[in-house]
């Protein structure tokens, strides 16, 4: 108990003085990336589809990929697939673009019960990053379930 709260204090300590002695020699972004629905329930033979939009002063390199997972387990657990497929696999937005990425599951297996997937939607690293010692990469990772 004592020791995650400690974690907890040292993290924005060490980050304020990382910015206050000067060891992030650009200033950072604020941009953001955002994406809905949050949940995706899909009935078997359908496909769908994700809105990824971009917020900021900077462009935004997207990667987006389909893992399959069991419904209720650690998503970290989640394996690379083939059964779904997401178009397009590697975007740019620019700011305030906004994005509509389809999902189709390819798999000539029927659905039964219930399967699922985990689609990721990273923002990587870009260009307005490279003089930083910290680099932050943005991933969103939404539920995907189809049912029969």
């Amino acid at each position: 108990m004592l020791k995650s709260s400690i974690v907890k204090i040292v993290k924005p300590a060490f980050v304020a003085a990382l910015l206050i002695s000067g060891g992030v020699t650009s200033p950072l972004l604020a941009d953001s990336l955002t994406v809905s629905p949050t949940r995706l329930n899909v009935k078997a033979a359908s496909q769908t589809t994700l809105t990824v939009k971009a917020s900021g002063k900077q462009a935004s390199v997207l990667q987006m990929r389909v893992l399959k997972w069991r419904e209720g387990t650690d998503p970290k657990k989640a394996k690379p697939t083939r059964d779904v497929i997401v178009s397009p696999p590697v975007a740019r937005l620019n700011p305030r673009q906004e994005l509509t990425v389809r999902l189709v599951r390819v798999s000539k297996r029927p659905v039964r019960g219930r399967e699922c997937y985990r689609v990721l939607v990273d923002r990587l690293p870009g260009k307005e990053q490279s003089g930083q010692a910290v680099k932050l990469q943005v991933r969103h990772s939404v539920p995907m379930c189809f049912s029969s």
